[in-house]
């Protein structure tokens, strides 16, 4: 014979409401009240049917995360980070793969709105009219992750790192270890936050350095070592004088950039220094990198879906730090 609530309630001795509130984790129900149930739930075995609390309740406890690329190590640890902070609130979360592909995601988010999710985070690299309007008709919160919007008005909650501020600390870095010619590897054109935002970081530091970029030191491509290969390949062809250093959009397009040094037989610092972003390939690629680390995604993203002040539409950036590594050397002491 199948379990219901209502048996659990008699066994226990409190009102069907009590028990529902023990497995939602409110705090309204006192400690005595709560080990009874919990007791009679343990005693009988009992499994919540989920799909019928979600029809009582509203709430299905999913938190949807659509990824441009879940192949991505920064992916994995965002990831990790957002699904560690929801089991602790009772949520699940279900991430789905999009490929860069923004039909596709379309049609993963039209999947999403199917299935009552209690949030989702998009975290997006072009973020079209067309995306953006979708996501409109999600009638839970929404944030946008790592990618935010041009211009002053937040249509949703952003959390992503200061990209500008990133940039512009890795050059300030860089130029203050001696290092004069210094290109730029980032990724996509088209990207606000990590694509142009960086870019301009990079560019407003070298300005106020007084220091020139030839045209040939600035590469975007997407967030690949593909494209780590490909743009240092043409730093490499179109340069009358190498840089010393090579700023990237990510650990992942700084492995591409190592990468067809060493085929070149170019020395990484010794010869060409670089910086990576995300700290996310730290533990696995030599030489270890010199990167940006970032602090309390999940707990942000979290906050950013259902906290107290989730209402309010505005740009949130993670902490963060720069940490010096193998992969950059100074040039003076």
């Amino acid at each position: 014979m199948e379990i219901t609530i209502k048996d659990i309630a008699a066994d226990a001795k409190v009102s069907v409401s009590t028990v529902s509130r023990v497995m939602n984790g409110s705090k309204a129900v006192s400690d005595e009240l709560r080990h009874r149930v919990m007791r009679s739930i343990e005693k009988y075995h009992y499994i919540p049917n989920a799909e019928a609390r979600s029809l009582v309740t509203k709430n299905t406890h999913l938190v949807a995360v659509l990824e441009a690329d879940l192949r991505n190590p920064i992916t994995a640890i965002h990831l990790k980070q957002i699904s560690d902070v929801c089991m602790k609130h009772n949520k699940v979360v279900i991430a789905c793969d999009y490929d860069f592909d923004n039909k596709k995601a379309l049609v993963l988010m039209d999947r999403m709105l199917e299935r009552n999710i209690d949030g989702l985070i998009f975290q997006g690299v072009h973020l079209t009219d067309e995306i953006l309007k979708k996501l409109h008709e999600f009638p839970c919160p929404v944030v946008l992750g790592n990618q935010g919007l041009s211009g002053d008005d937040c249509e949703f909650t952003t959390v992503t790192v200061d990209s500008y501020g990133v940039a512009r600390d890795i050059t300030e870095f860089l130029v203050g270890d001696g290092h004069r010619r210094i290109a730029y590897v980032g990724g996509n054109a088209e990207d606000y936050t990590n694509g142009q935002l960086r870019l301009k970081g990079y560019r407003d530091a070298m300005k106020a350095a007084g220091l020139e970029i030839p045209d040939s030191y600035i590469y975007q491509g997407n967030f690949s070592t593909e494209a780590g290969v490909e743009g240092m390949k043409k730093i490499y062809e179109n340069s009358r004088d190498l840089p010393t250093a090579v700023i990237t959009g990510s650990d992942i397009i700084a492995i591409g950039v190592i990468r067809y040094l060493k085929s070149l037989n170019i020395r990484v610092p010794e010869d060409i220094s670089v910086f990576g972003v995300d700290d996310s390939v730290s533990d696995i690629f030599d030489p270890p990198l010199s990167t940006v680390r970032m602090f309390q995604q999940g707990e942000m993203f979290y906050e950013a879906l259902f906290g107290e002040h989730a209402d309010e539409k505005k740009i949130i950036h993670f902490p963060y730090q720069l940490v010096r590594r193998n992969s950059t050397r100074k040039l003076w002491q």
